[in-house]
């Protein structure tokens, strides 16, 4: 895939982010996204891939302002940046998992379950989102954070819901996504699937769904990220997902022995 697209994938996933987190901009090279709220995360608390003359300065300055707000520190890199690799290492990082960007081959993805039903969502169904997807990420903590944020910002996602029927009247809250018109692409986030429904297809009915309105907004390129860690990437590659870059994931955690040195210097 050209370079192009690749920029405007990242701008696409680091706008989304700024939805959710507060921005600082580090050495006027460097962006940092937090969120104390969002406990334990690190899709949206991040600094994001940096090009700087002092790489060591940003990380160290990105790492202090982590820990006086009692966060781990979480670094993104592209996978093949080895300088960048070894400064976190010296600094104490360690790299806890692999970002994989991946976009859709096909054109639609063929799934015809009657049992899954996917609806866009409306300003009175916003709970019921927020409700699918802190029980699909298992963060039900976030609760009043996420409907804040989705609230503030509803206008500028399509916010997807599905339900699983378990009898003919009766539909259970099943899965969630979020898309993200941007840069003139589709980003797919927050996919998930409330447990009990998992293994049914209700994602990948979800995926069709957003490649359908991906096309009906003009929008050629739908694509999402996974994490290794995950083990997702087989499913995804099925339903017709391509891999296009992958980034490296280095965190120091704040009760660490490095992060107390950290802090400390």
């Amino acid at each position: 895939m050209d370079l192009f697209t690749i920029k405007r994938m990242e701008a696409n996933e680091t706008a989304f982010c700024s939805l959710w987190t507060v921005h600082i901009r580090i050495r006027d090279c460097a962006d940092l996204f937090v969120n104390e709220k969002l406990v334990g995360d690190y899709f949206f608390n991040r600094l994001n891939p940096f090009v700087c003359e002092d790489a060591t300065n940003v990380i160290e300055e990105a790492a202090n302002m982590c820990l006086r707000k009692d966060m781990n520190c979480y670094v993104y890199i592209q996978d093949k940046n080895t300088d960048v690799r070894n400064r976190l290492s010296t600094a104490g990082f360690k790299w806890i998992d692999t970002m994989q960007t991946l976009r859709a081959e096909s054109e639609r993805v063929e799934y015809d379950n009657e049992k899954i039903h996917v609806v866009r969502v409306d300003l009175r169904s916003i709970p019921s989102w927020v409700d699918a997807f802190c029980r699909s990420f298992d963060v039900l903590e976030w609760k009043s954070e996420v409907k804040e944020k989705i609230d503030l910002h509803f206008k500028k996602m399509i916010l997807l819901l599905s339900y699983f029927r378990v009898s003919d009247s009766s539909a259970k809250l099943a899965g969630c996504a979020a898309l993200f018109p941007n840069q003139g692409l589709m980003g797919l986030y927050c996919l998930g699937t409330i447990s009990n429904f998992r293994g049914r297809g209700v994602a990948k009915k979800m995926i069709g769904v957003s490649l359908r309105i991906a096309q009906q907004q003009g929008l050629d390129l739908l694509f999402l990220q996974t994490f290794t860690n995950e083990g997702l990437f087989p499913l995804y590659k099925k339903l017709g997902f391509r891999f296009v870059y992958k980034k490296r994931v280095y965190a120091l955690k704040r009760n660490s022995i490095e992060c107390h040195s950290a802090h400390d210097s």
